[in-house]
């Protein structure tokens, strides 16, 4: 069935105000409306272009006439541009090539590898990840900080300002409320004279106090309302992912703090939203029971957990267990999975500089994103650890022995980079080293093509960079797993929390301003069902939800 606007989503796609700032709840059709705002946009402008050359060809002039505007979506996650792509191939039709969907520091990076080398300004030769940073001998590259900052000087620019300027007409942002204030100059400097359409809703800001502190949705929205021309659409409280409202109403409930609601009670009766206690120190086998038993019902299945450490854990858990899932929010461990990987390849077929060591030690930092080198990563660089040794020794033989003479055993190889992150005795990671490995497999066909390893390590540091920078657009599985601050965004037909006991969710007290919009954002992502899993002692942001629904 294709799109079909309400009256407020039409408000949206026939408006032609310079800015206009468009509210409204998880679900109600934001992404969807705003891809058909985007198409109407584009139809009006071919129109007034069409106009331009009728009149140029009736008078007999020859003048150069605008080329075709394009569309800028902004998004902050990656799996987030996937999906607007998703859902705009069936709004947008034969239009959906002029509608470019990135991340701000996806864009930031396309500006600088286009305009940097030619305005003074050369691109490094990678993007460095915190991780990269933090294990010595980093080589030079921009880090995430300095991505936008760069983008800007170049923006500043006559001709690269006028390059983008001709080439957007219309600038869309999701999530606009969570700008800081980087972000949110970087978004005005974008073809300034452009049409703005900003997306956000107050009640799914869930990064306020912690992953950044500085953003402040209501005077973000504000800032907007302050710009010429500005205009504001709420859409209706109505969700297209559960069309019946109760999720949607259990959830706005939860967020008020209104445990004794109807809604709740409805909910719970309907077995749309359940608890289950843990049975044992980490509640994996309930999550683990609970994953199979949607995807017998051919389900997709999101989990969430509350730290990044949790995440992995349960995510090796999961992989233990045969099940196959994505790990959603480490773009660093799948990038420098990559660079790892390519490490042992290169190593296999004797070439200088491989690294080896290092390569796995900013993998290991990746992988527990902790903020100092861990004591696996130190080791690895100052091999330490006997047992450590043993294992890097017999892969080295088993690489070498692959990847010896003109003969080299491609096939054999890539085995051997595959299981090899196991081998060594890691304990953290092994999803992200095993998602990373079927695009090192696709590269090494190129050395069985005749290609060099040159060519390989082309392909490899192309997949790192657009991963790092958020403009890869993997085809997600199934099952994903991820902490609660990558669920904005996202839908699933059953999510899985997963609670823990002694969890840190800041210094607010009841009623939880902030904290509550998590349990809101939480509980909206599920279209059919949601599972609490829960320990003994939840948080006192969830104690009364749980005691609500049991």
């Amino acid at each position: 069935m294709g799109y079909q606007a309400r009256t407020d989503q039409r408000e949206v796609i026939e408006s032609d105000a310079p800015v206009l700032v468009v509210s409204g709840g998880a679900g109600t059709g934001k992404t969807t409306t705003a891809v058909a705002a985007a198409r109407a946009h584009l139809e009006a402008e071919d129109e007034k272009l069409l106009r331009l050359r009728q009149k140029a060809a009736r008078r007999g002039q020859r003048t150069q006439l605008p080329a075709f505007t394009r569309v800028l979506f902004l998004s902050f996650s990656r799996t987030a541009v996937a999906q607007i792509i998703d859902r705009a191939a069936n709004v947008i039709g034969e239009l959906r090539p002029r509608l470019e969907v990135s991340t701000f520091h996806g864009f930031a990076w396309r500006v600088i590898t286009g305009f940097g080398a030619h305005h003074g300004f050369p691109p490094p030769q990678s993007v460095l990840s915190q991780a990269n940073q933090t294990v010595p001998g980093a080589p030079p590259g921009l880090t995430y900080d300095q991505l936008m900052p760069a983008a800007r000087h170049l923006l500043a620019l006559n001709k690269v300002r006028d390059h983008y300027a001709g080439r957007y007409s219309l600038v869309i942002c999701d999530e606009f409320q969570d700008t800081d204030a980087t972000e949110w100059a970087f978004l005005q400097q974008i073809a300034p004279e452009a049409r703005r359409i900003l997306l956000g809703d107050v009640n799914q800001s869930i990064y306020e106090s912690s992953l950044k502190p500085s953003v402040n949705p209501a005077a973000r929205i504000a800032d907007a309302m302050a710009l010429p021309g500005a205009g504001r659409i709420d859409l209706q409280a109505a969700s297209y992912r559960d069309p019946s409202g109760v999720l949607p109403a259990a959830a706005e409930a939860a967020r008020q703090r209104r445990f004794t609601d109807p809604a709740l009670r409805t909910a719970a009766q309907q077995g749309r939203l359940a608890v289950t206690r843990i049975t044992d120190d980490t509640g994996y086998a309930q999550v683990i029971d609970l994953a199979r038993a949607a995807r017998q019902k051919k389900h997709t299945v999101s989990i969430f957990t509350h730290t990044n450490i949790g995440t992995t854990s349960l995510s090796d858990a999961l992989t233990a267990a045969g099940v196959i899932h994505e790990q959603v929010g480490f773009p660093e461990a799948h990038a420098e999975a990559l660079s790892a990987q390519l490490a042992l390849v290169r190593f296999a077929l004797r070439q200088k500089g491989s690294q080896v060591r290092r390569a796995l030690a900013v993998f290991v930092t990746a992988c527990l994103r902790s903020r100092g080198l861990s004591v696996l990563a130190r080791q690895m660089l100052d091999r330490s650890n006997p047992a450590l040794e043993r294992a890097l020794r017999a892969l080295a033989e088993d690489l070498y022995a692959a990847g010896h003479g003109p003969n080299a055993d491609i096939d054999r190889l890539a085995e051997i980079v595959t299981g090899a992150y196991a081998r060594i005795g890691t304990f953290r990671g092994q999803e992200s080293w095993l998602q990373a490995s079927p695009t090192t497999r696709r590269a090494l066909r190129l050395l069985k093509q005749g290609q060099s390893i040159t060519a390989v390590a082309d392909e490899l540091h192309r997949v790192r960079l657009e991963t790092l920078v958020g403009d890869s657009r993997p085809r997600p599985r199934p099952v994903q797993v991820m902490n609660l601050h990558q669920t904005k965004g996202r839908e699933a037909d059953t999510t899985i929390l997963l609670l823990a006991d002694g969890e840190f969710y800041g210094h607010e007290v009841e009623p939880f301003p902030i904290g509550s919009r998590l349990l809101y954002v939480v509980m909206t992502r599920a279209r059919h069902q949601a599972h609490l899993v829960v320990p003994v002692n939840s948080h006192p942001l969830w104690a009364p939800l749980v005691a609500a629904l049991e």
